[in-house]
């Protein structure tokens, strides 16, 4: 990586840990969903086995964090543990909230990285890599949810790490150790949230692309398929050796796996205990699909992130006509540019100019995004489950832009736009104080009540 490159990705990290790390522990509440990771990193500071709605890399990523980060050492986990959703009362104070959160902050951080490194593989332009990715950084949406102990931002760094590997598997002459790269990083981060399963289909490209013998296609194959199944194996094993201990069947949360864990695991041997395991956790989250609920005051749809619509809000504390918001705020230019790439793509797929990594990222698209129509309807939908496909359709707009030729300083003014509307809703994602007035600009709900659980 030259020289210009290697400083270009260290602005862009920089403006990401910026962003992401300061403040952390700043509210004292549960954000959102944070409301069940809370008693889940707890149960699995006690040691107890369980099981949630998304598979247990999700769970083990934030509390490997707070444990590193060492501020709860001392907490009394067994009453947060006890429940399947944490109100503020039962938190302990002091509790060291940028504990669980430094996990999700800084993959976020790692996931502009790697952005940008992709953007320069599709385009070999830094200028126009360092320009998406600030963009990407800067959105108020993406802030919002990695700042918080909850899944996107731990996802997302194993999610663009895998499309790194594709693109690079892609280049004429690579070796199977790149198909090997996507499989076991693309099953990580399904093992954070199971949607990025909908692009394991992507590893066909790398097995067949043009101009590869039949045994190299086979070896990229086994390659891919050994890599995620090692990530599995080492994901249920890792679990539970960290968490032998049955669960609590005195606590309501306890009870409840308890009544899905079929035996205990460890009188199990290590490969029949990950298999049994394994099987339990899926049937669990298959129970809890179904029984999810299909409406909440904030669910958005799929058609609305397209245009950078439906913002969430995650909680708001008011007092007289000032607001602490945190919402999830979409970068409406910076999505409507990712909806362009998309068309861009699109527009060289049928021009017949469209480079195979192109043609991969547009599938990709169309999969995951696909995969949310069909989930839409059948259990609650919100913004940031849009943002696997907005990262594919950032880069689709840096590859469609560099297929084309055209000169990447044309983009600038939309990035221009994109970074002026980031900055101004941020004040959303980082709970500032702003005039109820600002708020209502990005937010439909900044009520006048104040909510009396919140401790900013």
């Amino acid at each position: 990586m030259d020289r210009a490159r290697t400083i270009a990705l260290v602005a862009v990290l920089g403006v990401a840990a910026a962003l992401l790390l300061p403040r952390l522990g700043a509210v004292r509440a549960p954000i959102w969903d944070e409301a069940y990771y809370m008693p889940a990193i707890a149960r699995l500071h006690e040691g107890r086995i369980q099981f949630a709605s998304h598979p247990p890399l999700g769970l083990m990523l934030p509390a490997g964090g707070d444990w590193l980060a060492g501020g709860n050492a001392q907490a009394e986990w067994r009453i947060i543990a006890a429940t399947r959703s944490a109100r503020v009362e039962v938190m302990p104070d002091p509790f060291d909230y940028a504990g669980p959160r430094i996990a999700s902050a800084g993959g976020a951080v790692l996931a502009t990285g790697l952005l940008f490194l992709l953007l320069a593989a599709l385009t070999g332009h830094t200028g126009l890599s360092l320009a998406l990715a600030l963009v990407f950084a800067g959105d108020p949406a993406v802030v919002a949810q990695a700042r918080a102990a909850q899944l996107d931002g731990l996802q997302l760094p194993l999610f663009l790490g895998a499309l790194l590997c594709l693109v690079r598997g892609l280049a004429p002459g690579a070796s199977a150790g790149w198909s090997a790269g996507f499989g076991g990083l693309l099953m990580a981060a399904a093992l954070v949230r199971a949607n990025a399963l909908a692009l394991a289909p992507l590893g066909l490209f790398l097995a067949f692309c043009p101009k590869q013998s039949l045994g190299m296609a086979g070896a990229r194959l086994v390659a891919g398929v050994t890599a995620a199944l090692a990530v599995l194996a080492l994901t249920l094993a890792t679990m539970l050796a960290i968490a032998p201990l049955p669960p609590d069947k005195g606590t309501p949360a306890g009870a409840i796996d308890a009544r899905h864990a079929s035996i205990t695991y460890a009188t199990l041997p290590a490969p029949r205990a990950m298999i049994t395991y394994g099987t339990d956790y899926a049937a669990f989250m298959r129970d809890d699909l179904a029984g999810m609920a299909r409406r909440d005051a904030n669910a958005t749809h799929p058609w609305q992130w397209l245009l950078g619509m439906g913002a969430t809000t995650y909680r708001w504390d008011a007092r007289g006509n000032s607001v602490r918001a945190i919402g999830v705020v979409p970068n409406m230019p910076g999505w409507i540019m990712a909806l362009a790439g998309v068309i861009l793509a699109l527009g060289n797929l049928l021009a017949r100019r469209a480079a195979p990594a192109t043609v991969a990222l547009l599938c990709g698209w169309v999969l995951a995004m696909g995969s949310l129509v069909w989930l839409d309807g059948q259990r609650v939908m919100y913004t940031y489950h849009y943002f696997l496909p907005l990262v594919v359709g950032h880069a689709l707009l840096a590859a469609a832009w560099h297929e084309r030729g055209w000169p990447a300083r044309r983009l600038y003014p939309a990035v221009a736009i994109a970074l002026a509307y980031g900055l101004a809703a941020m004040p959303m994602a980082l709970a500032l104080p702003v005039p109820r007035e600002y708020c209502q600009v990005f937010l439909s709900d900044c009520g006048p009540a104040p909510q009396p659980s919140m401790r900013p």
